[in-house]
Formats: C-alpha cells, sequence, structure tokens
C-alpha cells in the first residue's frame, strides 16, 4: 500500500548538533513487487538481496528455476541497519499476531489442526 506522498517524518540526524530534518517520503513512483524467497550473498563492499517469487517449474523434468525479480545492492552498513529494523518489525509482529512459523511442515499442520478445531460443531 502507497503512503501519501504528502507525508512527513522527523528524522534525527546522526550528528545531534545538527538538530533535526524534516525528510518528506514520495513513494508515488515506486514499484511494488511481492516476494516469498530471498537469496543475500555479497562481499567485503556490498551486500546483495535477491528477491523471487519462488521457484517455478521450467519444463524439464527435474528441473526448477528460481527467477530473481528485483535485486537490492547496499553496503554492509546500510545492510546492517536494514536487518536491525527488520528485526525490530518481526518482534513487534509476533508481540501483536503471535509466532511466526517458519517450517512450511510445522506451519500447515497448526493450519489443518486450527481448521479442524474451527470445523467441530458442539449440540446439545
Amino acid at each position: 500500500m502507497a503512503k501519501d506522498p504528502n507525508t512527513h517524518e522527523t528524522v534525527t540526524t546522526p550528528e545531534p548538533q545538527q538538530g533535526q530534518t524534516q525528510l518528506r517520503i514520495d513513494d508515488s513512483a515506486t514499484t511494488v513487487n511481492y516476494s516469498s524467497t530471498a537469496r543475500i550473498w555479497g562481499s567485503a563492499e556490498e551486500i546483495i538481496v535477491d528477491f523471487s517469487q519462488g521457484v517455478r517449474p521450467s519444463g524439464q523434468q527435474n528441473v526448477a528455476v528460481l527467477k530473481i525479480d528485483n535485486r537490492t545492492i547496499m553496503s554492509p552498513w546500510a545492510a546492517k541497519r536494514l536487518a536491525i529494523a527488520l528485526g525490530q518489525t518481526i518482534q513487534r509482529y509476533e508481540q501483536t499476531y503471535g509466532p511466526i512459523e517458519i517450517d512450511p511442515r510445522k506451519r500447515l499442520t497448526e493450519e489443518a489442526q486450527k481448521a479442524a478445531a474451527s470445523s467441530t460443531t458442539t449440540t446439545t
């Protein structure tokens, strides 16, 4: 969901003596991509994150394709700030909505158990 391009946020600069700067976020021309898979790699100078919608069939037997839909290249410093921000966001999410199960086998089992529990009716 795109934010209002006229949204203003106050950001404190790293140097306290410089005070605060108003930062206007304009995401009106931002391309939005969905990703269910990320591949992270890099070197001493950069961290590269490839985003994909997941493994897709290739049409050949026993061959699948991971088509990279978007690639983001950043400095190690920016990548670390992103990792911290993502960690904080996931922590807030889990505090609000509960733990996120990343093992799909366990997740499917839990979803099946919840579905079975909700479909059971009691008659008196």
